[in-house]
């Protein structure tokens, strides 16, 4: 599916995909092309009539693309990874989906826009890009902004998802050692299920890690974006230039807080791994002390075991000069002392927090 609309001064223009020479050799507005699974032959129009770089084609194609800007100096085409929170899934899932893969190519006066997957942040930026009137004089640019900014919010529910899930393994962490716990689920709150929480945590640590490799390509990506609006900024050349250079250095600002949000997205995510790493040896160590609790408590009994058994073995030999061998109450004399030295056994193991 292709949406090709032209926005000039707050007016929008739908047009066919086939009139878009037309409206990219109009001046003053921003023609933008959106293609949602799109098929080979609506991509070879990107070179027919774009021209893009045959490099730009070749990923655009390919899925699973590292988040980057590459400048072609007439345009730059951007890759960038659209997350959303999943909370509907078990504690030992994951706790995002990444919904979509984006491609944009801005030049001065277009924007292409290509992903396989239904995205919400592109309806999102349109929605913002229509209602955002002051930002049209801006050009391609602006609309391109729009894209990130809105790409890079919606991490942020994403990352919240993370701290909710990490404070509530803490919490089963640190609760009385049991390697399963039961735990309610939050779309049926009466329902329950079986936790394993090493498990619940590698998950966590894998999804975090999935996480920063979509995000932190990104920053640098804004940085790249960063640099090309400061080589543009005003000069002393001719109007035409001049104008281009004050709407880069008004871009330059919106771009610097799409760049300040990434980083304190990879704070965040950086400061998450290291708590998930904390809360992990938490559990090794509360496991350990699990295993050193029953380990005390087993040599404890063997060795009230073994104390009978020596007793019982030592009435068991078979010499005939053996006190109380031939004794009447030999049977219950040993019975008794078994169970004394059981007992003192059992009361000395107590008061050393053995039992």
């Amino acid at each position: 599916m292709i949406e090709c609309e032209y926005v000039n001064g707050g007016q929008t223009e739908k047009f066919e995909i086939g009139a878009v020479a037309e409206y990219l050799g109009r001046q003053g507005g921003v023609v933008w092309v959106d293609m949602e699974a799109p098929s080979d032959e609506e991509i070879d129009l990107l070179s027919s009539v774009f021209h893009f770089h045959p490099l730009a084609i070749e990923d655009v194609q390919k899925a699973g693309q590292r988040a980057k800007v590459a400048d072609y100096d007439q345009y730059v085409f951007v890759v960038m990874h659209e997350l959303q929170p999943d909370m509907g899934h078990s504690i030992d899932q994951p706790c995002i989906k990444h919904t979509a893969e984006i491609h944009a190519f801005a030049g001065n006066n277009f924007i292409v826009s290509v992903h396989r997957e239904p995205s919400e942040s592109v309806a999102t930026t349109r929605k913002r890009w229509h209602s955002t009137m002051d930002l049209h004089h801006l050009g391609a640019f602006a609309l391109l902004y729009l894209m990130l900014d809105t790409v890079v919010d919606d991490y942020f529910p994403a990352i919240d998802a993370f701290d909710d899930r990490i404070d509530r393994l803490e919490q089963y962490v640190i609760q009385p050692a049991k390697q399963d716990v039961r735990m309610p689920d939050k779309r049926e709150e009466d329902s329950v299920e079986r936790l394993d929480v090493l498990t619940a945590l590698i998950a966590v640590r894998r999804s975090l890690l999935e996480t920063r490799r979509f995000v932190a390509p990104l920053r640098d990506a804004v940085n790249v974006l960063l640099r090309r609006a400061e080589a543009s900024q005003p000069s002393g050349a001719n109007s035409v230039d001049r104008e281009r250079g004050e709407r880069a250095k008004v871009l330059f600002t919106y771009y610097q807080d799409v760049y300040d949000h990434t980083i304190r997205i990879v704070d965040t995510i950086d400061t998450y791994r290291d708590l998930l790493a904390g809360t992990l040896d938490a559990h090794l160590a509360v496991a350990s002390n699990r295993l050193n609790e029953i380990v005390k408590v087993l040599t404890s009994v063997s060795i009230i075991l073994m104390t009978w058994s020596g007793i019982t073995g030592l009435y068991g030999m078979n010499y005939e000069n053996m006190p109380e061998l031939h004794w009447k109450y030999g049977y219950f004399y040993a019975l008794t002392l078994m169970i004394v030295t059981g007992v003192l056994e059992w009361i000395y193991f107590r008061r050393r927090k053995w039992l």
